[in-house]
């Protein structure tokens, strides 16, 4: 079996369960926090993961380390049923899984806005309700500094990018002089 198939196949029972115990909010957190914290070091959590020299709780124990505290008991459980499985190499994919199940349960949006200089918590606040009202959903949203910007801002939502920057529209301009 394809990894892809089990890690949406762990992710939704994982999703289903917390469901049922209404604590898929803390499992959400912590497993952004994992997938975070995992990817900064991926070859060396692969390498971990699959040594046979490793014990199931030593894995377990590196994971919940990656984690941080809090892990809840849901997380600590699972991590223990997925290396019983000898599937605890799969944790990271699992973890995206889980994400992307749970944002489309919750009907919330990942927008990554990008600005040529710091925005202050007010406007970050505006533009994450813009972004609310007008795509009828709640919006996780990651703020970036890029000064080549000059001014304005880019918007990725999902599969789609707006860029209201002044670099670009210096760009536009720059290629029209040109023809």
């Amino acid at each position: 079996m394809d990894n892809g198939k089990i890690s949406v196949r762990y992710a939704r029972a994982l999703l289903n369960t917390a469901l049922e115990l209404h604590c898929e909010n803390e499992v959400y957190e912590g497993l952004v926090r994992l997938s975070n914290n995992y990817s900064m070091a991926i070859n060396a959590f692969n390498e971990a993961l699959s040594n046979p020299m490793n014990s199931n709780d030593d894995k377990v124990r590196l994971l919940k380390t990656a984690i941080g505290e809090p892990v809840h008991p849901c997380i600590e459980k699972f991590l223990h049923f997925m290396a019983e499985k000898k599937r605890i190499n799969k944790i990271f994919l699992t973890a995206l899984k889980y994400q992307d199940m749970y944002r489309k349960a919750k009907n919330i949006l990942r927008a990554k806005v990008t600005t040529a200089a710091e925005m202050d918590e007010p406007t970050k606040e505006k533009m994450r309700d813009f972004m609310a009202r007008t795509f009828g959903c709640e919006i996780e949203m990651h703020t970036d500094v890029d000064p080549s910007l000059i001014g304005g801002f880019t918007v990725d939502i999902e599969h789609d990018r707006m860029d209201a920057s002044i670099a670009r529209r210096l760009e536009a301009l720059r290629k029209q002089l040109n023809n």
